[in-house]
């Protein structure tokens, strides 16, 4: 079997892949000094496989190589792998592979498979997690659905951790990064304690101070700690079955966002004189001075944000070889939670915050049948079951002290309503709100049962047809309730228990249990009856009474109420056919057909039923269906000194799901009618010279919408369609967000002896990128251009000794670029200013690195 953890002791070290741009290779040389890639082998079909033999478009990296390039979670990939994105935002994680991926919500199954030592995650946060002494990382790019589960309908991370060795062995290694005063320790120790049991025991902590300003706290942002604990045994319990089993425990900690304002234009209000949102918040309502930045110079504004994550796995798995057939069970336990605290207004004035918290529980058991490989008919056989318990809850809280208490008793849009305040004693709609929460409770149970199958047919020495499928029946139960409540958490009381859920409605667009609408409508109509006949006389006062106290019971109509249920119980079958031609030796080409499906589920983010007819349609979203067709092909160039690798797809999407922001405070899932995605993925490595490598990969995606005319809206974009009072705007014939164009990555690695034990290591690495959409609304402000991104590694290493002393620089262009971005919410709908937050990404960075082998 390949493994990385001898590929310093060749004496040219390659470093590199095509098929990512990264994966990690050495050179073997014949007795007559022809030179050879070495072999890569994975195991994306359940299988140790050649890579060049897989007729799958896949990126493979090394741990070793992640190592050296600081890869140290799944955000960093992206800069290695082309057509592979993750980023970040205020409330969520998205992970995207040819353009396809889930959005903003907490309810979604994630559109890209993500599996650890064959164990599902699927919680999008969980993709946030670093990585820790891993043997490598394999992204598969295209439905993935037969092999990897149901949901892997744009592709598969399949991420295999270090195990246990035959031989002692074991390594610390130190990073140090002095500008954001970053550190990061990990080490392992490994092998037998007996014949028949073998242990490896990893470890990881990093800190960092953070690399933007926070003007507000006067501290640096984001700060991260994060550390993990791993244990693995393998026991040979008999000479036919061998144990592995895995225990893991980590938390991974951050402080503050890498957010800025910025793209500010006037308001459209003019009460507030052609100020932007910045210049409203400080010089009408006082918040504090740092808010008035609003450009993009690694200054940023906030009250403070958190995020605590905690995450412990168990895997068991059984390997029983029964003569040639290896026969496995995979039984996992996984507990995912975390607690955070958005700031998500994105500024430093106090405006509201939204602390969260998620907890998800999974329990896997899966078994299957491996056919020994190389007979006439080889098979995979397996059947799989699944169960989780999920809940989410966050807390939209505004306090006494929030610009909005002002703000909305100024507010021109409430007039009418004087008579109900004044009744009431109340200066305005904005104390209706004072010291208020909306808290929001989702959960959801699920059951998967499926079985799949795999079978290749040898039609020949040089045509293989490889059959599959898999049955999937998923059953799901899921509530979702929202309140307004006194801040925390009691019941409210007078006026405000009266009147306030109905004013976050009319404000925030929430559609709350305890919104009383028509019924709050008649109980005020002889108050406003009695007050506008004075104003406009005894025959338009009724009238202008009851439209005022109408709007109460319309809005509650267009909103819907909590709380709301649902059930689903649902049956998929995927499958996949490929045909594979060996045309010689060193020329496999092949071609595929393959269906894949994402689940439908409930939407934990929601504040209203959006464009449904009611709030139980707007709760549940339907399955994400994928049709791909593909035809590529793996190359053996130059006698075995180089390779190219090439895949063509075309893969159309039927109601593909997707979260979009609603402009006000909640985040609306839909199913877009139909997406198609064709590009063209190229890659490959030469050995140029002894000790020289180069490598790249170039991609090239076009995503467009088919049909899709509910996208929600940017601030000051005209719409295309008015639904229960909302904006929407058709995307038809639009790209997707995060898509870029073009990307590609090229490397060189270079190895040179400087005496019989010193050996001078250089890698070069770039990646560049077209210009992409980092908001979901296609903000043409929040595109982001292309660029370059350049990391170099000089590393001196002693053979003999075990040591290497490194500089790693990264980003050498210094580029900081735009990862996501969106509409600062309520800049718009209360302030009528546009505002946008912006994710940016780090800047130029050295680290030091030192390491020893024992």
């Amino acid at each position: 079997m390949y493994t990385f953890a001898h590929l310093r002791t060749t004496s040219a070290l390659i470093t590199l892949t095509l098929l990512s741009g990264a994966t990690t290779s050495s050179v073997a040389f014949a007795e007559e000094e022809v030179m050879t890639l070495e072999e890569i082998v994975v195991t994306s079909q359940y299988r140790e496989q050649s890579l060049k033999d897989v007729p799958i478009s896949v990126a493979a990296i090394g741990g070793m190589d992640m190592r050296e390039r600081s890869i140290e979670k799944m955000a960093d990939l992206q800069f290695a792998v082309p057509n592979f994105t993750m980023a970040e935002s205020g409330i969520g994680t998205n992970v995207f592979i040819r353009g396809a991926g889930s959005g903003n919500n907490q309810g979604f199954e994630q559109s890209v498979g993500i599996y650890v030592d064959g164990i599902h995650h699927g919680r999008a946060q969980q993709s946030r997690q670093p990585f820790m002494d891993m043997e490598r990382v394999e992204v598969l790019r295209g439905p993935q659905s037969i092999l990897f589960g149901k949901n892997s309908v744009a592709g598969a991370l399949n991420i295999v951790t270090a195990k246990p060795t035959l031989e002692f062995e074991g390594s610390v290694r130190a990073g140090y990064e002095p500008s954001d005063n970053e550190k990061e320790f990990t080490g392992y120790v490994s092998g037998p304690i007996s014949d028949k049991i073998r242990v490896r025991l990893a470890g990881r902590y990093h800190d960092l101070d953070g690399y933007m300003e926070n003007q507000t706290l006067n501290r640096d942002e984001p700060q991260e700690e994060d550390w993990a604990l791993r244990g693995t045994v393998v026991a040979d319990l008999s000479d036919d079955l061998e144990m592995t089993f895995k225990l893991e425990h980590s938390r991974f900690d951050t402080l503050g966002r890498n957010i800025e304002i910025a793209n500010e234009l006037p308001s459209v209000i003019p009460s507030f004189g052609g100020l932007t949102y910045s210049q409203i918040l400080v010089g009408v309502f006082g918040a504090d001075a740092s808010v008035l930045n609003n450009t993009r110079d690694d200054k940023r504004h906030s009250n403070g944000d958190f995020s605590n994550n905690k995450s412990t796995e168990a895997v068991m798995t059984l390997n029983y070889r029964m003569g040639e057939h290896t026969l496995t069970s995979i039984t996992g336990y996984s507990n995912f939670n975390y607690d955070q605290n958005c700031d998500c207004d994105f500024t430093g004035a106090d405006v509201f915050d939204l602390p969260m918290t998620e907890k998800y529980k999974q329990f896997s058991q899966e078994i299957r049948l491996v056919s020994p490989g190389g007979e006439k008919i080889d098979y995979i056989l397996g059947a799989y079951f699944q169960t989780s318990d999920h809940d989410f809850t966050d807390q939209l809280r505004v306090t006494e002290d929030s610009v909005l208490i002002n703000a909305l008793n100024a507010n021109p849009a409430f007039a009418p309503f004087g008579p109900i305040f004044a009744v009431n004693g109340l200066a305005g709609a904005g104390d209706l709100f004072k010291n208020t929460a909306v808290p929001r409770a989702a959960h959801v149970d699920a059951d998967v049962y499926s079985g799949f199958a795999q079978l290749s047919y040898h039609m020949s020495d040089r045509l293989t047809l490889q059959l599959g499928g898999r049955l999937t029946h998923e059953k799901k139960s899921g509530a979702r309730e929202m309140t307004v409540t006194n801040i925390d958490g009691t019941p409210l009381t007078g006026a405000q228990a009266s009147l306030a859920p109905d004013f976050f409605g009319l404000a925030f667009e929430l559609g709350a249990s305890n919104i009383r609408g028509a019924e709050l409508g008649a109980e005020v109509l002889p108050l406003l009856t009695s007050v506008y006949s004075g104003i406009y006389g005894p025959v338009a006062g009724p009238v202008v009474a009851a439209q005022v106290a109408g709007a109460f019971g319309a809005k509650a109509s267009a909103l819907g109420t909590h709380p709301v249920t649902g059930e689903r119980s649902e049956t998929k079958f995927s499958p996949d056919i490929k045909l594979q031609f060996d045309a010689t030796d060193d020329a496999m080409l092949y071609a595929s057909f393959s269906k894949g499906s994402k689940s439908g589920g409930f939407d934990f983010r929601a504040n209203n039923k959006a464009a449904s007819a009611t709030m139980e349609d707007s709760f549940e979203f339907e399955d994400e269906n994928a049709t791909n067709y593909e035809l590529g092909g793996k190359l053996k160039l130059a006698d075995g000194a180089a390779e190219l690798n090439f895949a063509a797809f075309y893969t159309q999407y039927k109601d593909l799901q997707v979260s979009i922001f609603d402009g006000t405070l909640g985040f609306n899932v839909g199913n877009a009618a139909k997406a198609d995605i064709k590009g063209i993925e190229v890659d490959g490595r030469w050995q140029v010279a002894e000790g020289l490598v180069l490598s790249g990969s170039a991609a090239y995606n076009d995503f467009e919408f088919k049909d899709y005319p509910l996208g929600r809206c940017n601030f000051l974009q005209t719409p295309d369609s008015v639904i229960n009072g909302q904006d929407f705007c058709d995307y038809s014939g639009e790209t997707n967000q995060l898509v870029s164009e073009w990307q590609g990555t090229l490397g060189l690695d270079h190895n040179m002896y400087i005496t019989d034990d010193l050996e001078l290591r250089t890698n070069i690495n770039m990646f560049y990128t077209s210009e992409y959409h980092a908001s979901a609304s296609l903000d043409p402000v929040l595109v982001q251009k292309g660029y370059a991104k350049i990391n170099a590694r000089v590393a001196l290493a002693n053979i003999a000794g075990g040591w290497e002393i490194a500089v790693l620089g990264q980003n050498l262009t210094d580029k900081r670029v735009l990862l996501f971005g969106g509409d600062a919410p309520l800049s718009g709908s209360s302030f009528g200013a546009k505002s946008t937050y912006n994710f940016i990404g780090r800047g130029r960075t050295f680290t030091l690195q030192a390491m020893m082998n024992f």
